[in-house]
Order: C-alpha cells, then sequence, then structure tokens
C-alpha cells in the first residue's frame, strides 16, 4: 500500500488475544462456509510487506476472490480500510476477524502459524506458506553445526507452528530442498510458483531522482550502496568489522564516486546506526520506518553489501553486484546450509583497503563476477518471468471456484 511504513504501534492487549484464540478454536473444525475468502497477513500479523502484500493488493481487483489482511496493528487496519473497503481488513482478534478466519477458503503465511498469534486455522482451509526471504541460513529442524535432530519441547513447537501448512511457496528445486529440510515439510507441498515479491524486480520501475525520493536532506547522489547484514542473537552485528577501519575514508570514497551508503539494520535486531549517520550525510539509514520491505529499495541498489542475508539473492534478478562481509564466518551462530563460497557470488572481504578496492570494481560493472551470479541466480529462481502472483492466483482459482 502505498505511504505505508512500519512503525511501532499499539497491538491488541494479550487477555483480549487470548480469548479470541479460544473463541477461534470453537470454530475451527466448521466447513468452510465462504471458500472465496482468502485471509492474509504477515510479520507476526504485525506487519505489511512482502509476497502476501502483493498478493492481496493483486487479490483486491479479482472479480470473485475476496481478500481479508488481518493484523494486531489497528492503525494499519485503518489505513487498509480506507485505501481498499471497509471489508478488506479486520483486527485478527475481532470477532469480525474470527468470522473471516473461520469461514476462508485459504490462509497466507509469512513466518508460520505465529502470524496469527494464539488463533486456531481452520482445518479444511488451504494454509499456503510464502515465507519472507531465501534459504541461507540454517534454522529449525535444521540445527546449528549439528545434524541431530531438535529437542522434543523444540519439536512440539516447530509442530505447531509448521504442521497445518499444506503448501509452501518456492523459487527452485534447490529452495524446495533447502525449506523441505529446515521445516520437515514433504516435498510435495511446495509450489514452485517464484516468488510475488520479487516480480517488480523483473521489470523494475525507477522513477525520477529515486535517491532525493527516499533521503530528501542527503547530499545528491547517482549511486547506492545498500549495506544489509542479517541478525545475530548473541552477539550484535559489527558493521564495517575490519582492523584498519577508517569511516572518514568510506566518506570521502563516497563523495568521490557521488554515492550514498543506506545502513539496513535487521528490524530485529535494534542495531542502531545514529553514529554512522553523524559522521557524514553520505552515511543514510534504510530502516523500517523509511522502507518496510527492504525489496523496495533493490531497483535503485548500485551494490549490495551483506554477510548471510538473502538480499543479495533477491538483488541477483537486478544483476546487482555483491561484496560480502562474513567477519564470523567460522562460528556464525545459525550455520549455513550450503558451503559459503558455492552460494556468494562476488569477493570476500576482511579490511577496509580490500572493501573500497571491492566497492569500486562492482559500482563500475568491473568486479568480474557476472558468471557466479547468473548461476547462483540460476540455482535460486527456476523461472525469471515476473508472473509469479500470476501463478499464485490460478492456483487459488483452481482450488477455490471450481
Amino acid at each position: 500500500m502505498a505511504g505505508y511504513t512500519w512503525m511501532a504501534h499499539t497491538k491488541t492487549s494479550y487477555p483480549v488475544q487470548w480469548a479470541a484464540g479460544l473463541l477461534s478454536c470453537l470454530f475451527s473444525g466448521k466447513k468452510i462456509t465462504v471458500p472465496e475468502n482468502v485471509v492474509l497477513t504477515s510479520f507476526h500479523g504485525d506487519g505489511y510487506r512482502g509476497n502476501t502484500r502483493i498478493i492481496f493488493e493483486k487479490l483486491c481487483g479479482h472479480p470473485e476472490l475476496k481478500p481479508v489482511w488481518l493484523s494486531r496493528n489497528p492503525k494499519l487496519v485503518r489505513q487498509l480500510k480506507d485505501q481498499f473497503g471497509d471489508n478488506r481488513a479486520f483486527l485478527t482478534h475481532s470477532m469480525s476477524g474470527i468470522r473471516a478466519l473461520r469461514g476462508s477458503g485459504a490462509v497466507f503465511l509469512t513466518h508460520g502459524t505465529s502470524d496469527y498469534p494464539f488463533m486456531r486455522l481452520p482445518r479444511h482451509a488451504l494454509v499456503i506458506q510464502t515465507y519472507h526471504g531465501l534459504p541461507t541460513k540454517r534454522g529449525e529442524y535444521l540445527r546449528p553445526r549439528s545434524d541431530r535432530p531438535p529437542g522434543f519441547l523444540h519439536r512440539l513447537i516447530l509442530e505447531y507452528r509448521f504442521r497445518p501448512i499444506t503448501h509452501f511457496l518456492s523459487s527452485s528445486p534447490l529452495v524446495s530442498r533447502l525449506f523441505s529440510s529446515r521445516f520437515n515439510i514433504p516435498p510435495e507441498k511446495f509450489l514452485e510458483f517464484g516468488y510475488p515479491a520479487y516480480d517488480s524486480l523483473v521489470h523494475p520501475h525507477r522513477p525520477a531522482r529515486p535517491l532525493a525520493r527516499f533521503w530528501p536532506d542527503a547530499p545528491e547522489a547517482q549511486k547506492l550502496i545498500l549495506y544489509a547484514p542479517t541478525f545475530r542473537r548473541r552477539r550484535q552485528t559489527r558493521l564495517f568489522p575490519f582492523y584498519d577501519l577508517d569511516l572518514e575514508g568510506i566518506a570521502r570514497w563516497l563523495e568521490q564516486n557521488d554515492a550514498l551508503m543506506a545502513l539496513r539494520a535487521h528490524p530485529n535486531e535494534g542495531l542502531d546506526v545514529g553514529r554512522y549517520l553523524r559522521i557524514d550525510p553520505r552515511f543514510v539509514s534504510a530502516d523500517q520506518t523509511m522502507a518496510e520491505d527492504a525489496a523496495e529499495l533493490l531497483p535503485f541498489t548500485d551494490v549490495i553489501i551483506s554477510d548471510y542475508s538473502s538480499i543479495y539473492l533477491e538483488g541477483l534478478l537486478t544483476d546487482t553486484p555483491a561484496v560480502f562481509l562474513p567477519y564470523d564466518l567460522a562460528n556464525y551462530e545459525r550455520g549455513l546450509p550450503l558451503p559459503y563460497l558455492q552460494i556468494a557470488p562476488g569477493p570476500v572481504i576482511s579490511s577496509q583497503k580490500q572493501f573500497l578496492d571491492a566497492l569500486g570494481k562492482a559500482i563500475t560493472r568491473t568486479d568480474g563476477f557476472e558468471e557466479e551470479r547468473r548461476r547462483v541466480r540460476d540455482l535460486y529462481f527456476s523461472t525469471v518471468d515476473g508472473n509469479a502472483t500470476g501463478r499464485v492466483i490460478r492456483f487459488l482459482e483452481e482450488q477455490l471456484l471450481r
């Protein structure tokens, strides 16, 4: 939805969520009463982003299917009602939300059943996991640095979150295999349609002066470097992890190359980037308040800096060069499902001197990793036609309107 960005908000109170969850258990066994109803949400019921957002907005113009967005965020619900109509959005734990959920023909997720906190999903509906990124890290049943299965209590939690899923979106056989192992979901449940959130990257729209649109107070620039590391639970992420760090030197390089560097910390980490913004105005924030979904920035990005975040894979759809800073590769807490160099199509950097040299080659498209980017892109994306959303909707039509 144009104009909506993430912000702190007051959620539905937990006593109301628990009470609504009990009511949803009473209704969960009811048969589908409105098969054309499609219920969607994202980011634990708090966000408005990713694949489900794209599917929702496309379905709002559908002649038969009726999308409903559920959220714990009252402000978001009001905004969606204003833009798409009163029947298009409800608070998840309201009676309207319970009724929409219990009789729906399909329910969409991005993180698991936790997207509908405490709610029992309808037993007879399609439950479609769209997920929120590509598989570059281990987790869930793929335990960090271990092939042993999770403990009993952990398995119970994972079964609650993922066993109700009837279908799981994927973008390639490799992605299906990795997610199947990670979430213990049978291979036949995967739909290799591609991801709707990436359709716009295949044929991106580039408005005039896009950087000024996002950062009107920053110096004018022609190039954008997006620095988006992943989340670390045990230790805070180190930005610019160089022994020879000279932030003023990086700022001078940005000025000489007519570039901005957008710092986007992972939303779960709460990393304060303010100290970098105070050094030079060419360091800018790209946090959730500026753009809830990082994919919004990719059409304007000339270089991606990352470690294990899947954003560099999304950037392969725009053939965006990447520079890698995996400073804790030997002991990264999550572990990786594949050898790092097999899926990192760009230079792996350990010093600022190497960093600036790699940025210079990447920003001028002389880094020499073109073939590697194509190889890794083909591993993660079987079809690159920008029509994943259409395939998802055709599937819904086939399943719900028969």
